[in-house]
C-alpha cells in the first residue's frame, strides 16, 4: 500500500480549495494562450513582420535568378527564378530588407557571366515593386529597371 505524505497528492476537499485549483489552472491556460497568440502575431521572432511584393517581368529569353541584397555590397539571398518571357510575383519579408526599409535586388541570367544590381529603394510593408528584366543579347541585363508601383 502506497504511503501518502501530508500535503502531497491530496485533492482539496472543500469547495474553496477546488475553486482555487480551478482558478489557478484557468489562469495558466490564459497565459499559455496569450503567449501562443503573441508568437503567431510576431512571427516567432520578436518583431512584427510585413512583406513587400516584387513583380518581376522577364522580357528576355534566358531564365534569370533573382536575389534580395540584405546588406550593402553583399551577395544576395535567392528569392526565385523567372523563366524567359514570364512574369512572377515574389514576396520579400521586411526582415530581409536592408536597414531602414531599403530594398536592393540582384539579377543573374542562368549561364551568364555577370549580373545586374538595382539601386536601393525605400519600401514599406504592403508595398509593391516592379522589376523589368531587359536583356541585351541573351544574358546582359544592364538595361533592367526597378520602380515602386505602390
Amino acid at each position: 500500500m502506497p504511503t501518502i505524505l501530508p500535503g502531497v497528492n491530496r485533492r482539496p476537499r472543500d469547495a474553496a480549495g477546488r475553486r482555487r485549483v480551478v482558478a489557478w489552472m484557468a489562469s495558466l491556460l490564459v497565459v499559455a494562450l496569450l503567449s501562443a497568440c503573441s508568437l503567431a502575431t510576431l512571427g516567432g521572432r520578436g518583431s512584427p513582420q510585413g512583406t513587400v511584393s516584387v513583380v518581376v517581368e522577364n522580357r528576355g529569353y534566358s531564365d534569370v535568378n533573382v536575389y534580395v541584397v540584405r546588406s550593402e555590397g553583399a551577395r544576395g539571398a535567392r528569392i526565385g527564378t523567372v523563366n524567359g518571357g514570364n512574369t512572377v510575383t515574389f514576396t520579400v519579408r521586411e526582415t530581409d530588407l536592408q536597414a531602414g526599409g531599403l530594398l536592393q535586388l540582384q539579377a543573374r541570367a542562368i549561364g551568364g557571366r555577370s549580373g545586374w544590381t538595382s539601386p536601393t529603394l525605400s519600401v514599406s510593408a504592403g508595398g509593391v515593386v516592379k522589376l523589368d528584366l531587359i536583356a541585351i543579347g541573351t544574358t546582359d541585363l544592364s538595361q533592367s529597371q526597378i520602380y515602386i508601383i505602390q
